[in-house]
């Protein structure tokens, strides 16, 4: 246990309450509290906190070195901490202070090396209407420049008034982020010779009315898109595949209806009918029947007979989240399939919105790489 921003003042009357309790009714005890705090618990304490104290409690093995930096109370110059440590301190236990300490508690490890190091681009595509957004692309370790790669695109839809409203969004971006990885994060298919594209997808309209413009926006984004990835010489173009989850499955389905730009799709617990949700959806605030025509034209289901590309579905029946029910899913395959469309639907009992267990999970990742390659993959396409 790490105490973080809370100082070290607190310590000795705890542990003097302590004392008192244990003085009191020992035999309570299987080990004396003050030597259990001492055993489990890491104290990060301010710079204005008596440390010869805290060092005499605690033991130098025990405090964490912590600036607060960039926030007022911080140092100017967080390092000259150790210049403030009590004199006569080992340099050993100087070293654990400002630092030692805390790699120890935290013993980070990286279980996918490969990803982590794997090749990235980011960068901005501009649409037709001169809107700019941001694309992230993760690439296969080993990756040789100019080398066109089936594509697998993860997106989900956001709304936004302007340029500047989603620029802000922007403004928090740590480029320096340790990767993170989930269950179900789509660069693990780069070990399979796929780019991995993760675009914004923004869509843009006045206050309340923004997916008046969802069609065309989703239509232009992935356009855009295409273009830009192609240019670069990343992508062929020819061997594309869109999915997202949940709101992201709900357009992963539009896309295919409204484009021809996909071979395959992904689509997890997602609403394929707006009509099943007319009292708002999303950022969407109004009713079905005073925006019927939003309703109807963002509805794949209504549109399957324009699908093109194959679609695998997955949705857990227990998905409890309102806008997303378990029925969607059937009703959206028995049209496809009386449609003569290629799809697939996969229901696993128990899972909510989001597959959690390692079994659906291993079996989903099966069914994905194998319906990827039956659609997109080159057999010849081989990375070392």
């Amino acid at each position: 246990i790490a105490t973080i921003e809370n100082g070290g003042t607190w310590v000795e009357p705890l542990l003097s309450e302590f004392e008192g309790v244990h003085k009191k009714m020992p035999q309570e005890f299987t080990e004396h509290p003050v030597e259990t705090f001492r055993r489990c618990v890491y104290v990060n304490p301010f710079w204005e906190d008596r440390l010869t104290e805290l060092i005499d409690l605690l033991g130098p093995e025990r405090l964490l070195f912590g600036s607060d930096y960039p926030h007022p109370e911080g140092l100017a110059d967080p390092i000259g901490y150790v210049d403030d440590l009590p004199d006569g301190l080992a340099q050993a236990d100087v070293a654990r202070i400002m630092g030692g300490n805390l790699r120890q508690l935290t013993q980070n490890i990286d279980y996918t090396p490969d990803l982590t190091t794997a090749p990235r681009r980011r960068f901005i595509v501009e649409r037709p209407d001169g809107f700019k957004f941001r694309v992230n692309v993760t690439l296969p370790p080993g990756y040789r420049a100019g080398t066109r790669l089936p594509a697998m695109f993860w997106f989900y839809p956001r709304e936004y008034e302007d340029q500047e409203s989603y620029d802000e969004g922007a403004r928090t971006y740590d480029k320096n982020a340790f990767p993170n990885f989930g269950t179900r994060s789509m660069e693990y298919l780069v070990r399979l010779g796929y780019a991995v594209v993760e675009p914004d997808a923004p869509i843009i309209g006045k206050a309340g009315q923004m997916n008046n413009n969802y069609e065309h926006d989703l239509r232009n984004n992935l356009a855009a898109v295409i273009d830009e990835l192609d240019r670069r010489e990343l992508i062929d173009r020819q061997r594309l595949a869109i999915g997202g989850h949940s709101y992201g499955a709900f357009s992963t389905a539009n896309a295919m209806v409204h484009t021809p730009f996909f071979k395959a799709g992904i689509a997890g617990d997602g609403n394929y009918n707006r009509t099943l949700t007319p009292l708002t959806f999303q950022s969407e605030r109004r009713l079905l029947w005073d925006a019927k025509d939003v309703y109807l034209s963002m509805s794949p289901f209504l549109q399957a007979n324009n699908l093109t590309g194959a679609l695998l579905m997955y949705h857990g029946l227990h998905d409890q989240n309102v806008g997303t029910d378990p029925i969607h899913s059937p009703k959206l395959f028995h049209a496809l399939n009386g449609l003569g469309k290629d799809a697939a639907m996969y229901l696993y009992p128990f899972e909510d919105h989001g597959p959690a267990t390692k079994e659906t999970l291993l079996d989903l990742w099966g069914r994905w790489s194998a319906w990827l390659d039956v659609y997109l993959k080159d057999p010849e396409l081989v990375f070392e």
